[in-house]
């Protein structure tokens, strides 16, 4: 592949970031009006270019250094919108949003200043798939019904999400110890 297409892969792929990061505001302002079914769509375009920016990258041979910061900093912009909704309904433990939130950060931090490749493990990425699937289900837009389900989408949400606090604790410790 010739260097011009890779690099138009890679351009394609962090522009892809910049765009999740924007999405966050209209995210939190769509949850706070209670604008469901819009706020579900944003979430499932930012997992969607989530997804895609990372085939690109990987269809270049690699991502920039600079996607590299930005694609984890878009990933947590577009997690802390579902979890403050979470939080202010008072539906799931606040320790355990705290929990999430906080090893976002810490961890964050910590790949950000390690001297070591300290790209997403597999862990962190199941994490973060963990999570954005429990948001999904837990938003489950209304206007979608699914009739006689034996359990109700939100429901299965909150359970993924408390697998993603797992995985997210687990994840973190493995980064600690394979520094």
């Amino acid at each position: 592949m010739n260097l011009q297409r890779k690099l138009n892969y890679r351009n394609s792929a962090n522009s892809l970031s910049i765009l999740r990061l924007f999405l966050g505001l209209p995210l939190i302002l769509l949850l706070s009006q209670n604008k469901i079914f819009l706020a579900w769509c944003l979430l499932i375009i930012g997992a969607l270019t989530d997804w895609l920016d990372g085939f690109l990258a990987r269809k270049a041979g690699g991502g920039s250094s600079w996607g590299a910061k930005i694609d984890p900093l878009a990933d947590k912009i577009m997690s802390l919108a579902p979890l403050l909704w979470i939080s202010q309904l008072k539906i799931f433990p606040i320790w355990a949003i705290w929990l999430l939130i906080s090893r976002e950060i810490f961890i964050t931090a910590w790949r950000s200043n390690s001297p070591k490749d300290t790209s997403a493990s597999i862990d962190a990425k199941l994490k973060t798939t963990l999570q954005f699937l429990s948001f999904l289900l837990i938003l489950w837009p209304k206007e979608i019904a699914i009739n006689n389900l034996p359990i109700p989408f939100n429901e299965l949400g909150y359970t993924l999400l408390w697998a993603a606090i797992l995985m997210s604790i687990f994840s973190a410790i493995r980064y600690i110890n394979n520094q």
